[in-house]
């Protein structure tokens, strides 16, 4: 989450001068990312117990689904423009870590290990910039998890 947080601020610069700036608070700047990327996307399996239709879907009962946290975050009933970055957004209704009894319970963790590392890195190196081209970046192409491969950097 880490380096895929520093791309996407790096392919932001407006936003990523606000979040240095203490403009947009950190929490806040953490709570976009972490709705935008939803590194774990493999959010839920489920097995449906009653026939069900969604838009004119019909999923029967014993039919298995599989819950994308990427695409549940971006729902438009609960987020304007959801599929635009927006880091002062303010908005802690997604998904990421999961919902009612079947939420992470590392979550509060996670939160506070991103806000400080976010605000560490940024404040140490205030020059910190990618060392490669977008294009060169690599995602892992295998596992539940989303990443980079590397992510070169320079200052």
């Amino acid at each position: 989450m880490i380096p895929l947080g520093v791309v996407t601020l790096f392919a932001h610069p407006e936003q990523l001068a606000a979040f240095i700036s203490g403009e947009v608070p950190v929490q806040t700047g953490v709570e976009e990312l972490l709705r935008y990327l939803a590194v774990t996307d493999f959010a839920a399996v489920r097995w449906v117990t009653d026939d069900i239709e969604i838009d004119d879907v019909v999923i029967r009962a014993g039919d298995g689904i599989v819950v994308s946290s990427t695409m549940v975050n971006r729902d438009e009933s609960v987020h304007a423009d959801p599929h635009v970055f927006d880091i002062s957004r303010g908005n802690r209704q997604h998904l990421t870590f999961g919902y009612g009894i079947h939420q992470c319970l590392g979550q509060n963790l996670a939160r506070l290990q991103l806000e400080t590392a976010y605000r560490t890195l940024f404040a140490r190196i205030p020059g910190l910039r990618l060392a490669v081209p977008f294009e060169d970046l690599r995602m892992r192409s295998s596992g539940t998890m989303q990443g980079l491969e590397s992510l070169p950097v320079t200052w």
